[in-house]
């Protein structure tokens, strides 16, 4: 069974195409979605298997779009009407971190097992997701103009916050909804599970608007959904990616150097993140990852 990737991007048109025609080489579906906002959109390589997703739409961080954008891809890939093994959610910045043969072998033993793999954890958390674990994101009602670091408006963004955690006010419908559960963005989960989790979103039309005003719903929705489905007691916890971080709570992780690729590679990571490469160089790393096993 071939496997479908969606990714997201908005910025490294050579790095995106690098990897989409890398990816299909081996007979997976790649389905891209560029930013709206994207300039550069226009050079992304289609063939085939690599399918650039109409109507994109703008992503702003933190906010609803993200989830819209990657409803947008998996709906293109259900129109496609093919079973896919495992349909992986990454990024323009992300790349393997096996060679073909090596990932091959993982995701044939994992979905004999109906592995889905993400990080999920119940609200509140114990980590590093705010004082009261993350229930902010669920529990308050985010007007979308507030959200985006980007906006002017986004300076209200912490005191509006703190005040609805002060007087413990909860949105009506969190009470509805609850227990939310919450972890990174990426996942790879079987082509099943991506399928049911799309039917459980569009049956569900109030509770899908319920994640229009969450803060970070990249971060909650899926890792819900799931949660609400058979396939919750196959969650591995993590989904596989190897990341560096500059600082604790970072927002961001660093961009990943050579020096890293030798203990990416000796990692159980199926991806890594973030790179930010040129053609060059990242050919020259997926060559020395196919020559690595």
């Amino acid at each position: 069974m071939r496997d479908a990737y969606i990714i997201l991007c908005h910025q490294s048109p050579w790095q995106v195409n690098e990897l989409a025609q890398y990816l299909a080489s081996a007979g997976n579906d790649v389905y891209i979605h560029a930013d709206k906002t994207w300039n550069a959109a226009g050079q992304i390589l289609t063939s085939e298997h690599i399918r650039l997703v109409a109507d994109p739409v703008k992503v702003v961080w933190a906010d609803w779009s993200i989830v819209k954008a990657t409803l947008k891809c998996i709906n293109a890939l259900k129109e496609k009407g093919l079973a896919y093994r495992y349909v992986h959610l990454i990024s323009g910045q992300c790349l393997p971190a096996k060679s073909g043969r090596v990932l091959d072998e993982i995701l044939d033993a994992a979905h004999k097992e109906g592995l889905q793999f993400m990080e999920c954890r119940q609200l509140p958390r114990t980590d590093n997701w705010g004082r009261d674990g993350g229930i902010h994101r669920v529990g308050t009602w985010y007007p979308r103009w507030m959200v985006s670091k980007y906006s002017p408006w986004h300076r209200w963004f912490w005191p509006y916050t703190n005040k609805w955690i002060r007087l413990r006010l909860r949105r009506p419908l969190y009470y509805v909804y609850r227990p939310f559960y919450g972890g990174a963005q990426w996942w790879s989960l079987t082509g099943a599970c991506v399928a049911d989790i799309a039917a459980y979103a569009s049956r569900h039309g109030l509770f899908r608007y319920f994640f229009h005003h969450v803060f970070c719903s990249d971060e909650l929705f899926f890792q819900t959904c799931i949660s609400r489905l058979p396939y919750f007691n196959k969650v591995t916890g993590s989904n596989r990616r190897f990341l560096k971080w500059p600082f604790p709570d970072a927002q961001s992780p660093i961009d990943l150097q050579e020096e890293h690729w030798p203990e990416l590679w000796a990692s159980d990571a199926l991806f890594g993140r973030k790179f930010s490469m040129s053609p060059g160089e990242t050919r020259r790393y997926l060559q020395k990852l196919e020559k690595s096993e």
